[in-house]
């Protein structure tokens, strides 16, 4: 590199520097635009939000009918109902309408849900102010204490006298951080006090590799009931095994409904006793046991449920034991 290239390598740079430097000295002479808040903006930031912002959720209980059509649509379970008779006047009353701020994911499918099939009674606001020092503030309790009374709407929606959002937000929001720690510690400590010394219950958990053994004491309870019912009696063992699943309906079996599911293992359709997700081992291990009774014999399922004979990991009809009329090849 010659002198002349160097010394405009070294003017580049310099003019660069100064270049970007320029902006940042041109602000050492304006006024700061940093805003402190919320005490010196313009206006409240809350109404600088626009009209559609999902901030805090908040009922209007004059206008709530109690439908719980937003706590069916929260894919979380955030909304708490409560309903019961108001033991003076008979009527339907709530009793309990919280909402967990602390969870809620602001998809507004409880509102939207609200809006479209009742009077819109709850709604996002434009309240965003959350912070708390404990998650237990979180807890919005629209009914504070007592009964409310459920809303009959008109006929006519637009005649719905929705009132200003906001208010009842702000006032859950206070109530919750002044109430809500002290309440939620003296539940705890009860809790404590009502448990102090009990061991938890162990949950009968599968080992790895073995087998899910019933409980002896449901042994004499469920064996009687089977060998009681008919082996052409479909419909009556499937409504026996229904109650020993979790009856849900939740169809994680893979059929729409639980009666589904134990009509298929009842016909001989669907031997395997381990799909009702919600029962679990426990649900795993009484359906298996009750149809080792009828397709296996009582003996047998005993020895099975006792150890003294191999366990399968899915009860299969005995080739000596028939399935019942109209059943199917099995699974």
């Amino acid at each position: 590199m010659n002198l002349s290239e160097y010394i405009a390598s070294v003017t580049n740079a310099a003019s660069t520097i100064l270049e970007g430097m320029a902006v940042t000295f041109s602000h050492l002479f304006r006024e700061p635009i940093t805003i402190q808040y919320p005490d010196k903006t313009d206006r409240p930031v809350v109404d600088m939000l626009p009209p559609r912002y999902r901030g805090l959720l908040e009922v209007q209980m004059d206008i709530c009918t109690g439908c719980k059509r937003c706590e069916r649509a929260c894919p979380i379970e955030v909304i708490a109902i409560d309903l019961m008779k108001d033991p003076t006047t008979k009527k339907q009353m709530m009793s309990r309408f919280d909402i967990d701020m602390g969870k809620c994911m602001f998809c507004g499918l409880c509102v939207e849900a609200c809006n479209k099939e009742a009077t819109g009674a709850i709604r996002h606001t434009r309240e965003f102010e959350g912070a708390s020092s404990t998650l237990d503030a979180m807890v919005f309790r629209f009914i504070p204490e007592g009964l409310a009374p459920l809303y009959k709407a008109p006929k006519d929606l637009s005649e719905m006298p929705v009132g200003e959002y906001g208010p009842h937000a702000r006032e859950a929001r206070e109530r919750a951080m002044r109430d809500n720690p002290a309440v939620l510690e003296e539940l705890r400590a009860l809790y404590a006090r009502q448990n102090k010394g009990k061991k938890k219950k162990k949950e009968t958990r599968k080992a790895s590799g073995g087998p899910v053994r019933i409980d002896p004491v449901k042994i004499p309870v469920i064996k009687p009931q089977v060998l009681a019912t008919p082996k052409a009696d479909v419909e009556k063992f499937a409504r026996l095994l229904e109650t020993l699943t979790a009856q849900t309906d939740c169809g994680a079996c893979g059929y729409p409904t639980c009666i589904e599911y134990t009509t298929a293992m009842a016909s001989g359709q669907d031997f395997d006793a381990s799909k009702c997700e919600p029962g679990g081992n426990e649900a795993t291990a009484d359906l298996g046991y009750a149809m080792d009774v009828f397709f296996k014999g009582p003996d047998q399922a005993d020895a099975v449920a006792l150890g003294t004979a191999p366990a399968a990991t899915s009860s299969v009809p005995s080739p000596s034991v028939p399935p019942p009329e109209g059943a199917g090849a099995g699974a």
